[in-house]
C-alpha cells in the first residue's frame, strides 16, 4: 500500500505542477468552453471522454461508499480538479479497495 501512495502523491504533484500554468494562462476557461463548439475535433472527443470517466468514478464512489450524496461530491470534485480528485479519493479511501473488503454493486 505504502508503494502505491507514493506512487499515486508523484503523480499528483507532476499533474499539479503541470496544472498551475495552465490556469494562470487562462484563468476563465476560454479555450476550454471552445471545445464544446468544435464536435468533430480530438479535443471534443477527448474532454467527452474525460467527463465520462469522471461519471464511472462517481459510480465506483457510489459502489464502495453507498452514498449519492458523496458521489455527487466527488463527481463536482472531479469536474473542478480533474484526476487529482480521484487520486485524493484513492489517497484516502485505499484501505477500502482491499480484495477482501470489496462490495458488490447492488441492482
Amino acid at each position: 500500500m505504502k508503494t502505491a501512495k507514493i506512487i499515486v502523491m508523484l503523480g499528483l504533484t507532476l499533474h499539479l505542477l503541470l496544472t498551475v500554468p495552465v490556469i494562470l494562462a487562462d484563468p476563465t476557461l476560454t479555450t476550454f468552453l471552445e471545445i464544446f463548439s468544435q464536435r468533430e475535433t480530438w479535443a471534443f472527443q477527448i474532454t467527452s471522454d474525460l467527463l465520462f470517466g469522471f461519471l464511472l468514478f462517481a459510480v465506483l464512489v457510489y459502489g464502495i461508499d453507498g452514498s449519492l450524496k458523496t458521489a455527487a461530491l466527488w463527481f463536482v470534485a472531479a469536474n473542478l480538479l480533474g484526476n487529482p480528485a480521484f487520486a485524493i479519493y484513492l489517497l484516502l479511501n485505499i484501505g477500502k479497495l482491499g480484495a477482501d473488503q470489496r462490495k458488490p454493486l447492488s441492482n
